[in-house]
């Protein structure tokens, strides 16, 4: 085998792509107890001492997903 060839193997085998690992951590919404206001936890941890309306709680739980960050339930 010629230099060229063992380099171009080096090359194709050293591009290869990282295994991609699924998150096992939990997103969850939770409802304040008396207010119509939401709070996006991750494990039970909030993420932020904010709370959101529904439909951005529900939002930020999907980004959170989709980033990998959590499965969202």
């Amino acid at each position: 085998m010629g230099i060229f060839t063992i380099l171009t193997l080096l090359l194709l085998t050293s591009c290869g792509t990282a295994k991609f690992v699924p998150t096992r951590d939990v997103c969850t919404v939770e409802k304040h107890w008396k207010d119509s206001i939401y709070q996006v936890k991750i494990n039970g941890r909030k993420i932020s001492p904010h709370w959101f309306l529904e439909d951005d709680a529900l939002e930020v739980a999907y980004i959170l997903s989709k980033q990998n960050k959590c499965v969202s339930m």
